[in-house]
């Protein structure tokens, strides 16, 4: 049978995270013979070559290892995606833990779009407070990713993007910007869409970035962008990798409109200081904001000339 997902997983001395990651990929629903696992280690030094090779049997697995050159995730995700044989990807990272039906909603999501589509999943405890981190820990179960969901959901240890799922909907096709939320911890896309867009521009090798970039480029060939709370996973407690994100976030921001000149991407230096990742909320501040002055200006000297 002909594989129709391909999992690619970018990863750097996370061995035991990746371990629980590859372990909620054994219990998934979707046949294993409808989807593979391409790890690209992007120079580590841990076992996860044979961590990899130890799930030979249980997952059509493949490794691949890029030498050390700094932080290079998206180049690791273009080796993925080029060697990927299945119709669409899934793209998430060591110590994301798929919810046991995810694969099989991720392909029937893109099976019934009638055009090109970008999927959000979404992620149970992805960037929360240091203080819940250790209880949120206790929680994670690899064999029964349905049960931690449930936990995370008692614990309300949300995505942090669900503040913006909370005022502007989750019909994320109408937001001025969706590709602000394209954040590889977890989406999925058309195989062909990837490569018709460039794939990720390995130019990017700091932290972030390089995924809102990509997100900005399918977003422009009118790939339609979709969230679903039911496709979901959780997000395994770790320490960062880089501990000021704000900044990079900001850096990253700049780096795009100047490469890109949109209209959405110039609000990229006008954050309103409450959400490192706000560009949608800036838009649609600034938007109300003019709208406002536009009624007052009606009022003022229309309805009372």
């Amino acid at each position: 049978m002909e594989i129709a997902v391909s999992v690619v997983i970018p990863t750097y001395n996370r061995e035991a995270l990746l371990n629980k990651t590859l372990q909620a990929l054994t219990r998934q629903t979707l046949d294993k013979r409808f989807f593979e696992v391409i790890v690209v280690d992007d120079g580590g030094s841990d076992n996860t070559g044979q961590l990899c090779q130890d799930y030979q049997d249980c997952l059509n697995i493949r490794y691949y290892w890029q030498y050390d050159n700094g932080f290079r995730a998206g180049k690791a995700r273009n080796i993925g995606i080029t060697a990927a044989e299945g119709d669409y990807i899934v793209l998430i990272d060591s110590g994301v833990l798929l919810r046991q039906d995810a694969l099989e909603k991720h392909l029937g999501i893109h099976r019934k779009s009638r055009t090109p589509g970008v999927c959000i999943g979404y992620v149970y405890g992805f960037e929360m407070p240091d203080a819940m981190l250790a209880d949120l820990d206790a929680f994670i179960r690899a064999e029964d990713v349905g049960a931690s969901v449930n936990f995370f959901k008692e614990m309300k240890a949300e995505d942090i993007r669900q503040q913006q799922y909370n005022e502007l909907g989750y019909n994320i096709s109408s937001w001025p910007a969706p590709f602000d939320i394209f954040w590889t911890c977890h989406v999925s896309a058309e195989r062909q869409a990837l490569i018709k867009a460039g794939l990720f521009d390995e130019d990017f090798n700091g932290w972030g970035g390089e995924d809102v970039d990509l997100g900005v480029r399918l977003f422009l060939q009118n790939n339609r962008f979709i969230v679903d709370r039911e496709i979901c996973s959780v997000h395994c407690p770790h320490q960062k990798q880089i501990a000021d994100h704000k900044n990079e976030s900001e850096i990253a921001g700049k780096k795009i409109h100047q490469k890109y000149q949109l209209w959405q991407t110039a609000f990229y230096g006008c954050d309103l200081g409450e959400s490192k990742f706000s560009l949608n909320k800036v838009i649609r501040h600034y938007a109300d904001q003019n709208r406002e002055e536009n009624d007052a200006f009606i009022r003022k000297y229309l309805y009372h000339a």
